[in-house]
């Protein structure tokens, strides 16, 4: 059973008993990554490579992980995340905090004289883009210094607290459009952060949204030259539920990003059809309502869809720990009756 090999890896690593945590990823040399399902027979000829990557699939805070190999795991994959530009943190000060920890978990105290400028480097991404103040890495050192004596596994720690503050935690995207050097995750999140003064969160029923349009920002900001963002409507399914995306700017030019967010305990059922993912919900007013949102392929829909639901049964339903349910569904626990089951349970696909 493919679930038999996740585990003896996750028991090599010594995170066995908090394997559920974690999954195995796809990667192939074009095209978006997908999780394997590991309700379906293994094929290895469907395996780009025939290689997995083992990765974070359900994120928790640090102080819900048991056991220090699960942190160390999780430190490794919000690292990367943070380095590729998926993780996008908006407070400068705070990005130079993360490269600290990293450089400590990494490299130890550092030494003044000779600091550890190529971590510094490489964590370049991490934070706002663009010029950086002529004293960024001189405050980038007085933080690695202020941490002197922290243990490695301690300041991964620090990390990932940090990181479970952000709004995009956890969160998986899908774009309707192929991820490309302009419409991709960092620069959606740079975007939102970029505007977030301007964002809104209509409330809309019935929606069908043509994910295949692309917008752009063609409103200029202070310096002129506006954000130059070029971006497709995505889905975020993160712990509290799913978020639409879909940035667009108004008649008069002005920015203006339109943000969607359906918690978990509004959702009544989700399914993809053909290119579509379809979710029925319940407004703020008590009033049914429906969203189609049109991705690039039959396999995104259903991507999503799985993402949803997964994640749905991961972080609400009673099979999970309480502890984790009490973190992201404060207001209703929701339970897994039969009759949620049409849209909890995980279809059989690729």
């Amino acid at each position: 059973m493919q679930c038999e090999k996740q585990l003896i890896v996750c028991e090599k690593l010594e995170i066995g008993v908090e394997s559920d945590y974690f999954g195995l990823r796809v990667c192939p040399a074009s095209g978006p990554s997908r999780w394997l399902n590991l309700r379906n027979p293994l094929d290895p000829h469907r395996i780009p490579g025939r290689r997995l990557d083992l990765r974070v699939k359900f994120w928790v805070p640090p102080h819900l992980l048991i056991n220090e190999p699960t942190r160390h795991q999780f430190y490794l994959h919000a690292k990367l995340d943070l380095i590729e530009g998926r993780l996008v943190v908006a407070d400068q000060e705070v990005a130079r905090k993360i490269i600290a920890y990293i450089a400590q978990a990494e490299t130890g105290d550092c030494d003044v004289d000779v600091p550890p400028t190529h971590i510094y480097e490489e964590c370049d991404k991490i934070g706002p883009q663009g010029e950086k103040p002529e004293d960024h890495m001189e405050k980038i050192i007085d933080n690695h210094c202020e941490i002197a004596g922290m243990r490695a596994s301690q300041a991964e720690y620090r990390l990932l607290k940090e990181i479970s503050k952000l709004e995009s935690f956890g969160e998986e995207l899908f774009f309707c459009k192929p991820v490309t050097q302009t419409n991709n995750a960092h620069n959606l999140y740079s975007h939102l952060l970029y505007h977030a003064q301007q964002v809104e969160e209509p409330t809309r029923e019935d929606v069908d949204i043509d994910g295949s349009g692309t917008v752009g920002c063609l409103a200029t900001g202070q310096s002129g030259a506006g954000c130059g963002c070029r971006l497709s409507t995505s889905v975020g399914v993160g712990p509290h539920g799913i978020v639409v995306y879909r940035p667009a700017c108004n008649g008069d030019q002005d920015i203006g990003v339109e943000k969607q967010s359906i918690m978990y305990t509004a959702i009544h059922r989700a399914q993809p059809l053909r290119r579509n993912f379809q979710l029925t919900y319940v407004t703020g007013e008590g009033h049914e309502a429906t969203l189609h949102v049109k991705m690039a392929t039959s396999g995104q829909a259903g991507a999503v869809y799985r993402a949803v639901t997964e994640r749905h049964a991961f972080y609400c339903c009673e099979t999970v720990r309480s502890d984790v349910t009490e973190q992201f569904i404060r207001d209703l626990k929701l339970i897994c009756t039969p009759a949620a089951a049409k849209y909890v349970g995980i279809r059989r696909s690729a």
